[in-house]
Order: C-alpha cells, then structure tokens, then sequence
C-alpha cells in the first residue's frame, strides 16, 4: 500500500494538516485529533475515486498540492527538527509542526 506523506502545525487546541499527495486538509483540536481526520478523508476521497470511471480515475490519483507548498512544508518540517535536536527552540506557546505518513486503508 502507498504511503502518503502529511504535515501537521498548530497549538494545543488548534491543529492543521494537509495530505500533501492528495491535497486534502483536516483540522482538529490535537495532533491525534487531526491525523485521525486526515486518514479519514484520504479513506473517503479514495472510495470516491475508486467509483469513478477508469478514464477519470488517474487525475484524480494525481492530484497534489502544489509545488510550492509541497517544498515550503518540507523545508519547514526539516528546519524544525535541526532546531528541536539543536535545542534551539522553545515550545511557549510557539506553532508547532509535524511531518507523518498516513497508509490508506481503501
């Protein structure tokens, strides 16, 4: 099975994601929270997708976000985890931000 990748951001109450190989976004109160919601709309885009006629299927499959946040996310995610092993940043009240990877289940 693919494996997807997502980025998350937010703060305690305030969460953010987006699946980047799809362009599906979920929002919820904690990071739990809103990886579970971003699985869940990958599982229901890819049930939709599934049902569509094999000549519209693949744009759907091939659908990302665009380049320019795909590379603003991915720099971000990287410069967050030099930092954090840097111990060069401090969690008062700042955004925090994570990168993981959802396996579809549809």
């Amino acid at each position: 099975m693919r494996k997807l990748t997502c980025y998350a951001w937010g703060r305690p109450g305030d969460w953010e994601a987006i699946c980047v190989d799809y362009d599906l976004p979920a929002q919820g109160e904690t990071l739990d929270e809103v990886r579970r919601e971003l699985a869940d709309a990958v599982d229901t885009y890819l049930e939709y997708v599934a049902d569509l006629p094999a000549s519209e299927r693949q744009a759907f499959l091939n659908r990302k976000a665009p380049l320019s946040l795909r590379l603003r996310l991915s720099l971000e995610s990287k410069a967050s985890q030099v930092l954090t092993a840097l111990r060069l940043t401090s969690d008062r009240g700042g955004l925090a931000r994570a990168r993981f990877v959802v396996t579809p289940t549809a």
